[in-house]
């Protein structure tokens, strides 16, 4: 029973396992900054006139959707969504509020 009874820390070895776990978070927080983000993964437009001509429709607005690229450029809303994510990573558009609102454009046609 005596064997049971836990021995209170020294304060030194409290300071040896917070420098363990602080080396443990730092490795944590490593490998998380290394994993790539979703939108590397979303490929370059094969067609670049496409994309070139999504743009210029976009900067004609002050705010985007992927209906109106649907409309503009008679594309379906997989190709719109997809084109939106690559204008959103070139800074052309701001990011999704996470509601289906349009986005605001941040590069207008004089901003070129």
């Amino acid at each position: 029973m005596a064997d049971d009874i836990k021995t209170p820390k020294t304060i030194e070895q409290l300071e040896t396992e917070i420098v363990d776990l602080k080396i443990r978070l730092k490795r944590v927080e490593d490998f998380i900054r290394s994993i790539p983000s979703p939108i590397d993964y979303i490929p370059e437009p094969r067609d670049e006139d496409l994309f070139e001509e999504a743009k210029k429709v976009v900067m004609e607005y002050d705010k985007v959707s992927a209906s109106l690229l649907q409309r503009r450029l008679s594309i379906g809303y997989a190709r719109a969504a997809k084109i939106m994510d690559i204008l959103e990573n070139k800074k052309v558009i701001g990011p999704s509020d996470g509601t289906s609102k349009p986005r605001e454009v941040l590069m207008k046609k004089d901003e070129q």
